[in-house]
């Protein structure tokens, strides 16, 4: 019973939708600083239940709503010494769906060098909430009510790129268990046609070595050729290749029909580039910010998967021998099949 609870969450987390976002794009002249918030109708939806029960909200649901919005915005968000005034809002169209998009004019006491914004919106709905700050040629992001500092005239910060990619590794689970996979069989490795624990850290550090830049090259290539707009993939199709290379992974764990799992690190991490890449492309980057936030992120991402290794190997070395590792691996891989193929039929036919 414990088992299939850990397998419905699973599911169900691996399956949570989109990361929502909402922009907030500000420019400051003098002491006046105007710019636009941007947020997606269905979040505002979620947080002020603004449609009427039949599945669709219109606009005439949105200007009726329109107060509750405002007072919503005006509670979460704020640039300290710059009093906001809120404009009439209305709707645009961005790559996922409608958003509302709401005007915002301040007056700060004096010209500021930076501006000190606190964004705390939808966070409490959504823990995978993402607030994009753009100002002045740089893009920030928010993940807590925390206030941040944007410098005027500053550059996007690889910094923040880098916190992402990791946050992004540590928040995939999908690609935690397509990494977990790889290196799971790397303590019991064949000798002379036979399956045998590893005899040796050094050649299991080797082997996981190969296997993991492997799978960083594969997937640094496709995440820049996506991410500059070299190739384009829908979502549906990505995300379901990717649900599909987990289940490869992890059959191939039970199967042992390629053993050379550098080359399956290589091949099937093509597909998770395409995945990392969306998490750039949705920030709608200018070309001059793209390639910092590129490097910060690809960074990030093998930080994050870096850390994942270094816990594990160790681990798996050390049980090699034991019942508890042949449960991992031979119980492990065939759990993790049957979820990866459940994500594969969600992101391939849910709506």
């Amino acid at each position: 019973m414990k088992a299939l609870a850990i397998l419905i969450a699973l599911t169900a987390t691996a399956w949570a939708h989109k990361p929502s976002d909402a922009h907030l794009a500000l420019a400051a002249d003098g002491t006046r600083v105007t710019g636009r918030l941007d947020v997606a109708v269905r979040d505002l939806d979620g947080a002020l239940q603004i449609d009427d029960g039949d599945g669709r909200i219109t606009w005439a649901e949105l200007q009726a709503a329109s107060p509750r919005i405002t007072n919503y915005v005006r509670s979460r968000l704020a640039i300290d010494g710059c009093p906001l005034e809120l404009g009439s809002a209305q709707l645009v169209n961005l790559s996922d769906g409608a958003y509302w998009a709401q005007p915002i004019e301040a007056r700060c006491a004096r010209a500021p060098r930076a501006l000190v914004v606190t964004y705390n919106l939808l966070f409490d709905l959504d823990a995978q909430h993402r607030g994009l700050i753009h100002v002045a040629g740089q893009t920030l992001i928010v993940r807590d009510g925390s206030p941040v500092r944007v410098e005027l005239g500053a550059a996007t910060s690889v910094g923040s790129f880098v916190r992402e990619g990791i946050w992004h590794i540590f928040s995939g689970i999908d690609h935690i268990l397509f990494l977990l996979c790889l290196v799971l069989p790397a303590v019991f490795q064949t000798k002379q046609a036979r399956w045998r624990a590893a005899t040796s850290m050094r050649d299991v550090a080797v082997e996981v070595l190969e296997t993991v830049t492997a799978f960083t090259l594969a997937h640094s290539i496709t995440l820049v050729i996506s991410a500059v707009g070299l190739v384009s993939l829908p979502s549906r199709f990505v995300e379901t290749a990717i649900a599909l290379s987990v289940v490869a992974a992890a059959l191939n764990n039970l199967l042992r029909t390629v053993d050379a799992r550098w080359a399956v690190a290589f091949s099937l991490g093509l597909l998770h580039g395409f995945g990392f890449s969306s998490v750039l492309v949705d920030l709608g980057l200018p070309s001059r910010e793209l390639i910092g936030a590129l490097l910060g992120f690809n960074v990030g991402v093998e930080l994050g998967q870096a850390a994942i290794v270094l816990v594990a190997i160790p681990l798996l070395y050390a049980i090699r021998r034991t019942i508890a590792y042949q449960a991992l691996l031979w119980g492990g891989s065939g759990a993790v099949v049957c979820v990866a193929a459940i994500w594969s039929y969600q992101r391939c036919f849910a709506a």
